[in-house]
C-alpha cells in the first residue's frame, strides 16, 4: 500500500518541479536599449482636451474615482500615426504616454497603479486623432494618480487636483468637470465657470498653469471604512479594531465561543455517563473551537503584535511576509494535526515544515538571495526555489485543510487514505501557485501598460515587482485560507452529532432535544448569518444575534402548530406515537384515507345505493379522523414524518438532496460576485484568486448543505404541512437578517449584497429540497403513476388553490431569478 500511494504522487511532484523551474523564466523581460522619442509639445498647442473627474461613494464601501479624457491632437503631430498601432507596440506606447503619463511617478518608475476596465480607444479622421481615455480607482491610500487626477487625503479632507502631462500644458482644454458625487465643494481654484449644487463644478479653456483644484469632505462611512483600513500614520491606531484587525477575528471568536457553548449543553443532555466515541467528539469540537478561536487571533491581530514590536524594539526592516510564513506553517500544521491519524503523514509534514521555517530563517539572517527576504531582492536562481517554497508550503496548508474537513464529517465512519489526499493536496497547491503568477502577469501588463521594454529600467523594476509579488504572496494567501477553514468550522456540529444524539438512547424522540435544537440554531447562525461592517467595524453581533433570534422563532412558532406536536395519547405529543409505529402503517393509511377521499367525490346522491354508500365512505373518513387529534388528518402523517425513520436520517436527506439542487445556484451566484461586470478583471489579478474562488464555491456549497440539514433535522417542528411550506419558513429565517443587513448598509451608503438574488437562490434550493423530501417520503407509491407530475398532484391532492398557489410561487421565484441575472453589481474592491 505505501509503495502505491508513492507511485500516485511522483508524477505529481514531478509535474510541480516542472512547473516551478518553468514559471520565473516564462517571465523574464528581455531588455533592447531604445531611445525615448521627443513628445513635440510644440505640435500639440492646438489639441483639444476635456476631462472629467467622478467620484462614486454611494453603493461602495471604498469611494471610487473615474476619470475620463478625451484628447484630439492634430493629425500632423509627429507621433499621430504610432497612436494607430498595436496597444503593445512600443511606439505606440511612447505616443500615448506623450499625452496621458503621470508627473506623480517621475522619470525612472512607469508603474500605473490605476484600474482600466475599458481598452483606450484611437479613432482617426485624417485631420484629428481622437483618443478616448477612461481610469478608476478605489480610494484606499492616502494619495492616488488616476487619468490626469491627482487625489490626497488628509485627516480633515479630500483635495483633487488636475496634473496634466506636460506635453498637454499648453493644450486647449475645452472643458474641466470634477462631480464630487453629491458631497459640496468647500474650497475651488480657480473659480469654476459653472457648476450645479456645489457639487458639480467645471471650468472651459482654462489657462496653462491654472490647473484646477478641489477640496471637499467625504462622506463619514467611506471616509471610515478608509481610516479603520489604514496603517498610515494619523490613521493608525483605529486600524487595530478594523475588519482587516479585531472586526475580522471577531467571526472566529464569536462562533467558536457559541461552538463551545452549544458542545457543554449538548454534553449535558445525554442521559448518563458519555460513551468513549461520544466524548472523543465532544472533545474534538471543543478543540476544533478552541483553535478557530486562536488561528482568527493570529491571523488578524497577529500583525498588530508584530508592528508593536518592531516600533519598541526600532527594527529596520520589515519581516511581516517571515511572520505570514510562520502563520501559514503553524495553520496548515494545527489542520493536519487535528485532521489526520497517519503517523508518518504527521511526521512528514512536521519536519517539511521544519525545513522550509529553517531556510526562510537562515535566508534572512545570513542575507540568502533563494527566498524573499526583507533587505534583498531574489536571484535568478531564488525564482525557482521561492516557487518550490510556496509550493511546498501550500501543499500543507491545502493537505491540513482536507485532513480536517474529512474528520470533521466522516467521525465514527473510515476516513481518507493519505494516499488520496497528499495529491489533491499537492495539486491544489500547484493550482494556487500557477494562479498566483498568472495573476502577476496580468498586474505587471496594467502597471507597465504605458513603458516602453526596451527602456533600460524596465528590466530593473520588473525585477523589483516580481520579488515584492512572491515577499507577499504569504501574507496574500492567509486569509483565503483561514476564511475556508472558517467555512468548513461549522460542519464539525454535523460530525458531533452523527454520534452523539439522544434518539439513540430514546426511542420516543422523534425530534431533535433542546440542547440538539439549540446546537442547529448556532450551525444555522453562524454559517448563514451576514458578516456586515459599518463605518469600518464589525455589525457581526447584531446579524448573529438577530439571525439566532429568527431561527428560534421559526421552531417556537412551529412547536404550537406543527402537526407532530399536537398532543395525543396522555397529552403526548402526536409524534411520540408515530416514531413507535411501523412507518409502512402510517403510509398504508394515509393511502387509505385519500382513496375513500377519490371515491366519495366521485359519488352522487341519484339513488339509494350511492346514498349508503356515500354513508359509509363518510363514516369510515370520519372514524379516521377521529382517532387522531383535531385539525390533523392521516394523510397529513407522512408529510409531517418525512422519507426517512429519523430526524437523523430526515437530515441527512435534506442535506444531500440540497447539495444537489444548489449546484446550479452555486454557478450562478459564483458568475455574478466573481465574474460578471468588471469583477473578473479584478479578480483575475488577485495573488490569491483561486483561493477565493474556492470561497465563493465552497461558502455557496457549504450554505446549502447546512439549510438542507437544518430543514431535514427540524422537519418534524417546522410550521406547515407540506415541504414546501417548511422551505418557506427556513427561507424566512434566512432572508431576515439578510434584509436587516441590506437596509442598514443601504441607508448607510455603503455596498449592499444582490439581497434579492441571494433570498431567490435561497428560496428556490430549500423550496426544491422540500419538494423532493416530499417525493421521496411517497417513492414507494411512484410505480402506481407514469409521471412524476401526476403523482405530485395527487399525494398533494391540489385543487385549483393549491394549483394557484405553486404557480405563483414559481413566478415569484422566476422573476427573482431574472432581476438577479439583470442587476448590475457593486465594482468589486481591489
Amino acid at each position: 500500500m505505501i509503495r502505491h500511494g508513492c507511485s500516485a504522487q511522483r508524477p505529481l511532484l514531478v509535474l510541480s518541479l516542472l512547473l516551478c523551474l518553468v514559471l520565473p523564466t516564462l517571465g523574464r523581460a528581455d531588455a533592447a536599449e531604445r531611445d525615448s522619442p521627443s513628445c513635440r509639445a510644440d505640435q500639440l498647442k492646438k489639441a483639444k482636451v476635456t476631462a472629467l473627474a467622478e467620484f462614486e461613494h454611494r453603493g461602495n464601501d471604498y469611494s471610487m474615482l473615474t476619470s475620463t479624457m478625451d484628447v484630439s491632437v492634430p493629425a500632423g503631430w509627429a507621433h499621430a500615426s504610432e497612436l494607430l498601432l498595436d496597444a503593445h507596440s512600443p511606439v505606440y506606447r511612447s505616443a500615448l504616454a506623450c499625452l496621458v503619463s503621470k508627473p506623480a511617478l517621475g522619470q525612472d518608475d512607469f508603474r500605473d497603479s490605476e484600474w482600466r476596465f475599458k481598452p483606450v480607444a484611437v479613432k482617426a479622421d485624417g485631420q484629428w486623432v481622437k483618443v478616448h481615455y477612461e481610469a478608476s480607482t478605489w480610494v484606499q491610500s492616502a494619495f492616488s494618480a488616476v487619468g490626469p487626477w491627482e487625489l490626497a487625503v488628509t485627516k480633515d479632507d479630500w483635495r483633487i487636483t488636475l496634473t496634466p502631462s506636460s506635453s498637454l500644458k499648453s493644450a486647449n482644454w475645452e472643458s474641466v468637470q470634477v462631480n464630487l458625487g453629491g458631497q459640496g465643494a468647500l474650497t475651488a481654484t480657480p473659480p469654476p465657470a459653472f457648476g450645479e449644487g456645489g457639487t458639480n463644478l467645471s471650468w472651459r479653456h482654462k489657462q496653462p498653469g491654472q490647473d484646477p483644484e478641489v477640496t471637499f469632505r467625504p462622506p463619514a462611512v467611506q471616509q471610515w471604512n478608509f481610516i479603520t483600513t489604514s496603517l498610515e500614520a494619523p490613521w493608525g491606531a483605529w486600524e487595530t479594531w478594523g475588519a482587516f484587525s479585531a472586526s475580522g477575528a471577531f467571526w472566529y471568536v464569536a462562533s467558536g465561543a457559541l461552538l463551545l457553548v452549544a458542545a457543554r449543553r449538548l454534553k449535558r443532555s445525554l442521559a448518563g455517563k458519555t460513551m468513549p466515541e461520544e466524548a472523543r467528539a465532544l472533545r474534538f469540537l471543543r478543540w476544533w473551537s478552541i483553535l478557530l478561536i486562536f488561528l482568527g487571533l493570529l491571523v488578524y491581530l497577529g500583525d498588530n503584535l508584530y508592528r508593536l514590536l518592531a516600533r519598541l524594539m526600532a527594527w529596520e526592516f520589515d519581516y511581516s511576509s517571515t511572520l505570514s510564513v510562520f502563520s501559514l506553517a503553524f495553520l496548515g500544521l494545527a489542520l493536519c494535526l487535528l485532521g489526520s491519524w497517519s503517523k508518518p503523514l504527521r511526521v512528514s509534514v512536521s519536519v517539511l515544515l521544519a525545513v522550509i521555517l529553517g531556510w526562510y530563517v537562515v535566508s534572512e539572517v545570513f542575507d540568502f538571495t533563494l527566498l524573499p527576504t526583507a533587505d534583498h531582492e531574489l536571484s535568478t536562481p531564488g525564482w525557482t526555489v521561492a516557487a518550490l517554497a510556496c509550493c511546498a508550503l501550500m501543499s500543507v496548508c491545502w493537505l491540513g485543510v482536507i485532513a480536517a474537513g474529512q474528520r470533521i464529517l466522516l467521525i465514527r465512519e473510515t476516513r481518507i487514505p493519505p494516499r488520496l489526499m497528499v495529491p489533491a493536496a499537492i495539486t491544489a497547491a500547484m493550482v494556487t501557485v500557477l494562479w498566483s503568477y498568472l495573476a502577476f502577469e496580468r498586474y505587471w501588463d496594467r502597471i507597465s501598460w504605458l513603458a516602453d521594454p526596451g527602456r533600460p529600467e524596465f528590466q530593473t523594476l520588473w525585477n523589483q515587482t516580481f520579488d515584492a509579488w512572491w515577499w507577499s504572496f504569504p501574507d496574500s494567501v492567509l486569509v483565503p485560507l483561514l476564511v475556508i477553514v472558517g467555512i468548513l468550522a461549522p460542519l464539525a456540529v454535523l460530525g458531533v452529532l452523527r454520534v452523539c444524539r439522544v434518539e439513540q438512547y430514546e426511542k420516543s424522540a422523534f425530534t431533535p432535544a433542546p440542547a440538539e435544537q439549540f446546537l442547529l440554531v448556532v450551525l444555522f447562525a453562524i454559517t448563514l448569518a451576514p458578516v456586515g461592517n459599518h463605518y469600518g467595524l464589525s455589525a457581526y453581533a447584531f446579524t448573529l444575534l438577530l439571525c439566532m433570534c429568527t431561527a428560534w422563532g421559526v421552531l417556537a412558532l412551529g412547536s404550537s402548530v406543527s402537526v407532530l406536536e399536537r398532543p395525543f395519547t396522555d397529552k403526548a405529543p402526536l409524534g411520540m406515537t408515530i416514531s413507535q409505529t411501523e412507518r409502512a402503517d402510517v403510509l398504508r393509511l394515509a393511502r387509505r384515507f385519500r382513496e375513500l377521499q377519490a371515491r366519495l367525490s366521485h359519488l352522487g346522491t341519484a339513488n339509494a345505493a350511492e346514498r349508503a354508500e356515500r354513508e359509509s365512505l363518510e363514516a369510515e373518513i370520519d372514524r379516521l379522523d377521529q382517532s387522531l387529534p383535531a385539525g390533523v388528518r392521516p394523510v397529513d402523517l407522512p408529510f409531517a414524518c418525512g422519507p426517512m425513520s429519523t430526524w437523523w436520517g430526515n437530515a441527512r436527506r435534506g442535506a444531500v438532496i440540497a447539495s444537489l439542487v444548489g449546484l446550479p445556484a452555486t454557478g450562478l451566484l459564483y458568475w455574478t460576485y466573481a465574474v460578471k461586470g468588471d469583477s473578473w478583471t479584478v479578480n483575475a489579478e488577485d495573488s490569491a484568486g483561486f483561493l477565493w474562488i474556492t470561497v465563493t464555491v465552497l461558502f455557496w456549497q457549504i450554505a446549502w448543505i447546512v439549510a438542507g440539514f437544518f430543514l431535514g433535522a427540524l422537519w418534524r417542528d417546522l410550521p406547515g404541512r407540506h415541504g414546501p411550506t417548511k422551505a418557506l419558513f427556513v427561507t424566512l429565517a434566512f432572508a431576515i437578517p439578510e434584509a436587516a443587513d441590506f437596509l442598514v448598509a443601504q441607508a448607510l451608503g455603503e455596498s449592499v449584497p444582490h439581497l434579492i438574488g441571494e433570498i431567490a437562490a435561497f428560496g428556490s434550493v430549500m423550496t426544491c429540497t422540500g419538494l423532493v423530501m416530499d417525493l421521496q417520503t411517497f417513492q414507494n407509491e411512484r410505480r402506481y403513476w407514469a409521471t412524476n407530475a401526476g403523482m405530485v398532484a395527487y399525494i398533494y391532492q391540489m385543487r385549483f388553490a393549491s394549483v394557484a398557489f405553486f404557480v405563483a410561487q414559481l413566478l415569484a421565484l422566476a422573476t427573482l431569478w431574472k432581476t438577479l441575472s439583470e442587476v448590475t453589481p457593486t465594482s468589486p474592491t481591489p
